[in-house]
């Protein structure tokens, strides 16, 4: 029973990798088994079809990598030091993946796309309640309300970790991110601008 657990984790692991590179579409079962250097009838023990190869390695591998972020969380270290190593890890998995597979997954596989943003979302939801509640108890993070940071936050980062907007952008994910945390925690504005604001702000309060 052992041997064959890993042995399909292996598959899925292995073909998970192959999709991620090629595209999902137009990469056969005869291409899997070949990268995989076993027989198809072997592929077809575990799984009934190309889909449920994909859709089962493709979950496996979103819970593995949750068990990872999970791991960081549970870390005794401070919250920059979870960010760094969170934003690491991110960024090599998201390397990964080829813009063929993002197409391929929404056009023709739009139910498990479907579930991988549901999951996203919900997770990314929860991982950066944590992360907030950390940052203000280690007094980081200023006394506004929870989950209005929770909501903000959580909403920008599931913008620029969603793959597709990666791919299309003209910086880097370490760029991206970075970009977006200076704004988050530093804001848009230049001492100027924050001057000129708080001078319109005041006239607006006092209409």
């Amino acid at each position: 029973m052992k041997k064959n657990n890993q042995e399909k984790q292996r598959i899925m692991r292995q073909a998970h990798e192959l999709f991620y590179r090629e595209g999902l579409y137009k990469t056969s079962m005869d291409e899997v088994a070949a990268e995989l250097k076993i027989s198809k009838k072997t592929i077809y023990k575990y799984f009934d079809s190309k889909y449920d190869l994909i859709k089962e390695a493709t979950f496996s591998m979103l819970k593995n990598s949750l068990a990872e972020v999970n791991e960081v969380l549970a870390k005794k270290i401070d919250l920059a030091s979870k960010l760094g190593m969170l934003l690491e890890n991110y960024s090599c998995e998201i390397r990964q993946v080829s813009e063929n597979w993002i197409k391929d997954m929404r056009t023709h596989y739009p139910d498990i796309w479907k579930e991988i943003e549901n999951f996203r979302n919900e997770k990314i939801y929860d991982i950066s309640r944590k992360l907030i509640l950390q940052g203000k108890k280690e007094k980081l993070i200023a006394d506004y309300p929870p989950e209005i940071i929770v909501e903000t936050y959580a909403s920008t980062i599931r913008a620029i970790t969603n793959p597709s907007f990666i791919l299309n952008s003209n910086c880097s994910m370490n760029e991206a991110v970075r970009y977006v945390f200076d704004i988050l925690f530093y804001g848009i504005l230049t001492e100027k601008g924050k001057q000129q604001i708080k001078k319109g702000k005041k006239k607006f309060i006092a209409k």
